[in-house]
């Protein structure tokens, strides 16, 4: 889901035209930032396999601290905590904080499995969306994409002096859809 979270981004820049894009497009990625370094670490961990119909699937078995439900709501309270306190910034809070929750609920959609928390019951959430045939998928990734760019595109194309970069940052995002489509479909 890699590209409809950077869409997300576009959709929310529509929304909150403030706030840098730069700055929007890495709330959206948060959880995947805080995920490396945990992965890399040690303290989660994930998984390449090849499935039954021969793709290859990614497996985040583990990822109890960056992709709960509770830690992402913490670290979306933490992000409005920290720039509804800075001064200058006040109003980046809102839309940062949605960016990184729109992350959690993306992957809610994709995956089966996201847990709630590192400690308590052992509650998973998820519509697990993912296992679908990978056409489903491509097609529900690439609406989400097509969705946010539209809201993006119809929100800059009176202000925007040239309309090609909007339409490159179509291109990135298909670009990015296709490439993940493809590692995917990689078969031993």
């Amino acid at each position: 889901m890699l590209s409809g979270h950077f869409a997300m981004g576009l959709a929310l820049k529509a929304r909150y035209r403030e706030v840098p894009l730069l700055v929007l497009l890495f709330s959206v990625q948060l959880l995947d930032w805080i995920w490396l370094v945990l992965a890399w670490r040690g303290v989660e961990h994930f998984r390449l396999f090849f499935a039954a119909n021969g793709t290859l699937q990614l497996d985040l078995y583990d990822v109890r601290y960056s992709h709960a439900l509770f830690w992402s709501l913490f670290y979306a309270a933490g992000v409005f905590i920290v720039f509804v306190r800075a001064e200058g910034q006040r109003h980046w809070a809102v839309p940062l904080s949605l960016g990184v929750l729109s992350h959690w609920l993306l992957d809610a959609m994709s995956y089966s499995d996201l847990p709630f928390a590192n400690f308590g019951p052992e509650i998973r959430f998820g519509l697990g969306l993912s296992s679908l045939s990978p056409f489903w998928v491509f097609g529900l990734e690439g609406s989400i994409v097509l969705l946010c760019w539209w809201i993006y595109y119809r929100s800059r194309r009176a202000t925007a002096s040239a309309a090609w970069p909007l339409w490159l940052g179509l291109a990135i995002l298909v670009l990015m859809l296709f490439s993940n489509q493809f590692l995917m479909s990689i078969s031993p």
